[in-house]
């Protein structure tokens, strides 16, 4: 969740670089957000056909060099396509996550791992 508010300071530099108004500035941080409501979807039916980890593993690589390619991008709509595509990807894990807590820990001690994975999506816009 810290991708998701992390190109926020960007805002006026996507205005100044790309030459864009200010609300399609915002669109590759409202691109990154639908894709989020977007990735479980697939994720969670794939999670339990394939496994859980090929799919941390495979969100994880793909969303990672969807990042970097946004970081090495020249055009506003590279920019847009490829948060979008990272948000896809990284959305996967957050919602399989809950899942694989349940079956690593005994009932009696899910406590505190559930507080921390339902604490952290809420923490990481702070950070970004």
């Amino acid at each position: 969740s810290l991708g998701v508010s992390i190109v926020s300071p960007a805002h006026s530099q996507f205005m100044k670089e790309f030459g864009v108004g200010s609300t399609v500035a915002i669109l590759p941080l409202s691109l990154y957000v639908f894709a989020l409501a977007l990735g479980p979807v697939v994720g969670g039916p794939l999670s339990e056909t394939i496994g859980r980890y090929p799919v941390y593993i495979g969100s994880a690589l793909l969303g990672s060099l969807f990042t970097v390619g946004v970081g090495l991008s020249h055009t506003f709509t590279a920019v847009c396509v490829l948060r979008f595509l990272a948000g896809l990807c990284f959305a996967p894990p957050l919602a399989i996550a809950a899942g694989t807590i349940n079956e690593t820990f005994k009932p009696a001690s899910r406590a505190i791992p559930s507080t921390i994975f339902i604490l952290t999506p809420f923490l990481g816009p702070g950070f970004g």
